[in-house]
């Protein structure tokens, strides 16, 4: 089942955006729409190439709109499902984005790779804009996801041409330790950005 969050595709004009070497939200014109809850403050790795853009990212499950990161492409999730809401999705999502600009021949592809499986989705059908939220407890995924387990999932999402080249591309890893690798983590990160800003200030 997909955590769906309907976006006005009027609104959405990913195509302004510059290339970005790390995370990033998505701002300005109209993002998020209204009414697209759960997106803001998403961190993003978007890539743009030429007037294609296309954007990866991942947040904690009705928690937070960000999750422990590098700063570049790896997220780290928590283990476990949030169960409140009677859904019994797992802890954290990966939200994707796209903008085609003028290549109406352009093909979009989101691929899944997860502790040795792996799935793709051709999602061309969803228009020339479009922008979602999805959770690994859904049905697109044909195999087994164990939300409690430790696990590493790759996320890519591609903008293909009509001869099969790649126009842009845009990856993120969403690692679930165990959950007191996990706090440490969150400890060390924590720990860095306190000693960038004592850099700063000094």
């Amino acid at each position: 089942m997909m955590i769906r969050h309907t976006l006005a595709a009027a609104c959405l004009a990913l195509s302004s955006l510059a290339a970005h070497a790390g995370l990033t939200t998505i701002s300005g014109d109209g993002w998020p729409p209204a009414g697209s809850s759960g997106l803001d403050g998403v961190l993003f790795n978007v890539q743009t190439d030429g007037n294609v853009t296309v954007a990866m990212g991942a947040h904690a499950y009705k928690n937070s709109a960000t999750m422990p990161n590098d700063g570049q492409s790896v997220f780290y999730g928590q283990s476990g499902l949030y169960a409140p809401d009677g859904k019994g999705y797992a802890n954290w999502s990966f939200d994707f984005a796209w903008n085609l600009g003028t290549c109406s021949s352009c093909t979009v592809t989101l691929g899944v790779v997860s502790e040795g499986h792996s799935a793709s989705q051709d999602l061309t059908a969803l228009g020339s804009v479009y922008a979602d939220s999805w959770n690994l407890e859904m049905s697109f995924i044909p195999f087994a996801f164990d939300a409690f387990d430790p696990s590493s999932s790759v996320f890519t999402l591609t903008v293909d041409d009509r001869s099969g080249a790649v126009l842009a591309s845009s990856q993120i890893t969403v690692d679930v330790p165990e959950p007191a690798t996990l706090a440490l983590t969150g400890l060390a990160l924590g720990a860095m950005g306190f000693a960038a800003r004592r850099r700063k200030s000094s």
